[in-house]
């Protein structure tokens, strides 16, 4: 007697199985009758958990803080001066201090405090005398007991110049440099060297 199960044969099975068995019904070579097994049979393959979806709108990253340096909030630049041979003057140096920050005075209040200052590069023929620093203000800080002598805003410091009888006439450039170091209410940043081109000529 015929078993039941072996009459259902592949008209019982699932649609991938009949078309299967429709396949090798037919006279097919064997590399193309897998191909179309697998096609048949196979999944489609399921994106993996770790893939990120793609987005139209870009990342946006956080800031990243910087922090101040006293070359950050004090400029300085000077003004076009004319000697005479043989003569003096005064070179002018403008000092921009931004809001909220000071810088110490010269003298400082106290010694350990770091002056303002500046001088002059060499050039020959020319000589400098010291600096005329510009009164101070004096200001109470959180990170001092008592008050202390500073600059704010703007200031300005007057640099002694001499020309020499032999100093060669025409134009220079001498570099100037301000040393500064720029402090807010609570906090003082790092000493700053910042320089300045003053264009100088003798006549």
């Amino acid at each position: 007697m015929t078993n039941r199960k072996d009459q259902v044969g592949i008209h019982g099975s699932s649609p991938a199985l009949k078309f299967v068995g429709g396949i090798f019904r037919r006279p097919l070579n064997t590399p193309l009758a897998l191909l179309l097994l697998f096609a048949a049979c196979g999944e489609r393959p399921r994106p993996s958990a770790n893939v990120v979806p793609a987005t139209d709108s870009p990342v946006v990253m956080p800031a990243v803080s910087r922090k101040v340096s006293s070359a950050d909030v004090v400029k300085a630049s000077a003004s076009d001066l004319e000697i005479a041979g043989g003569g003096s003057s005064d070179a002018v140096v403008h000092i921009a201090i931004s809001p909220g920050y000071h810088i110490n005075a010269n003298p400082p209040t106290f010694p350990y405090l770091i002056a303002t200052a500046v001088e002059a590069g060499p050039s020959q023929g020319i000589t400098s005398d010291k600096p005329v620093y510009p009164a101070p203000v004096t200001r109470k800080f959180s990170f001092a007991e008592k008050p202390l002598a500073v600059y704010e805003g703007d200031a300005v410091i007057k640099l002694p110049l001499r020309a020499t009888g032999d100093a060669a006439k025409g134009a220079r450039i001498i570099r100037l440099t301000l040393h500064v170091q720029a402090c807010d209410d609570s906090t003082c940043y790092a000493p700053a060297a910042i320089n300045s081109d003053l264009h100088l000529t003798v006549k």
